[in-house]
């Protein structure tokens, strides 16, 4: 191959991996590292069945950890209590529940957090301080790559979302109170997507 053509096929190349958004580009080589996480909450993982959600639901809330979401559609634990159970002023209320697929195999967690003195005059309580603050709190307890900001169609506010391997976590404020925290398995939700296209 001549240097000319050479050069035309690395700028064609070049430019098409420059059109990829720096979101693509994350997930691609996440995914292409073959590693696999599937670690939830409370110990719950990816691939667990709906019964063993519900199994593992049930023991929380015999324990008293956990209890009975809005409208029983999810499970609610208060998070940021005390060594005496009392709650403090970064408590925050998360509801949960399984994300399942058509076999009823857990394939991630939709969680909702909002602070327990939420209040619409209390700037601090507001969902884009708690969304910095779940943040934090989410590298702590799943370490790996920080997450990145991404603009996501219908939401007013940039997104944040942090990969590692086949789970993504993606977070975002839904409303001034509530955040939206996803967890799920990229192996099954793009294999998925592309069925359906």
């Amino acid at each position: 191959m001549n240097t000319s053509r050479f050069l035309c096929l690395w700028f064609a190349v070049a430019s098409l991996v420059s059109c990829k958004s720096e979101y693509q580009q994350y997930v691609e080589e996440e995914l292409a590292s073959g590693i696999t996480q599937d670690s939830l909450i409370f110990g719950m993982r990816m691939g667990q069945t709906k019964k063993e959600f519900f199994t593992a639901c049930w023991e929380l809330n015999k324990q008293k950890l956990i209890s009975e979401g809005t409208g029983n559609t999810t499970a609610r634990y208060i998070t940021g209590r005390d060594s005496s159970g009392n709650t403090t002023p970064q408590s925050k209320d998360m509801l949960f529940y399984g994300i399942f697929d058509e076999n009823d195999i857990m394939r991630g967690m939709d969680i909702s957090y909002s602070y327990l003195n939420w209040a619409p005059w209390n700037r601090g309580r507001q969902s884009d301080s708690l969304l910095q603050h779940l943040a934090r709190e989410y590298l702590r307890g799943y370490p790996g790559n920080g997450f990145i900001e991404i603009y996501i169609d219908g939401l007013e506010h940039p997104a944040l979302v942090k990969v590692d391997g086949n789970r993504q976590i993606l977070m975002y404020p839904k409303n001034d109170k509530d955040v939206v925290v996803k967890i799920e398995d990229l192996n099954y939700k793009l294999k998925h997507q592309w069925k359906k296209e």
